[in-house]
């Protein structure tokens, strides 16, 4: 969501991933996506993570505890 001056929402305004954000009551705490939107994106996100061998063969230290 593009931020608009004529709409009102200011940078402030702005949750997770650029969406208006919600009241606390309204939001689903302790997991990882809100809706199926959430889980498009996280599901992007995930599939563009290097794994740790690809960390390892590109010369980097990847995360121990994700081992």
């Amino acid at each position: 969501m593009p931020i608009n001056p004529k709409d009102g929402i200011e940078p402030a305004d702005l949750g997770q991933a650029g969406r208006a954000s919600r009241p606390v009551e309204d939001v689903q705490n302790g997991s990882m996506v809100q809706d199926a939107e959430d889980m498009r994106r996280l599901g992007r996100d995930m599939e563009r993570m290097k794994t740790n061998q690809e960390l390892e063969r590109d010369g980097l230290v990847p995360d121990p505890i994700q081992e």
